[in-house]
């Protein structure tokens, strides 16, 4: 709990995005998101940006930045709460490697 309130900074939506990595279905993007942001500086609201903003509440989505997207760019995008960071990051939202069936 405390690392949640610690990336968080106390925001609630980052806290609620935390939290939701700990569900089975996301845990195994939990083990590249998280170490992902501990390496940037996005906490608290920006972290909230890149959830909600960002990826429309899509942990996959999420998954795909922390890959593809390099750091500077990402926190960058994040720190914009007018949504102009979606313009920054859309390439890199999709997988590299998209499965197919």
């Amino acid at each position: 709990m405390e690392k949640i309130i610690e990336l968080s900074k106390g925001n609630p939506g980052a806290m609620r995005f935390l939290i939701s990595l700990a569900s089975p279905d996301n845990l195994l993007q939990a083990t590249v998101i998280i170490p992902k942001l501990e390496e940037t500086s996005i906490r608290g609201t920006d972290m909230y940006v890149l959830w909600n903003d960002l990826c429309d509440r899509d942990v996959d989505k999420v998954y795909n930045l922390c890959i593809n997207c390099p750091i500077m760019i990402l926190e960058d995008a994040c720190s914009r709460q007018d949504r102009s960071g979606k313009e920054l990051v859309k390439e890199y939202l999709e997988p590299i490697h998209p499965l197919s069936n």
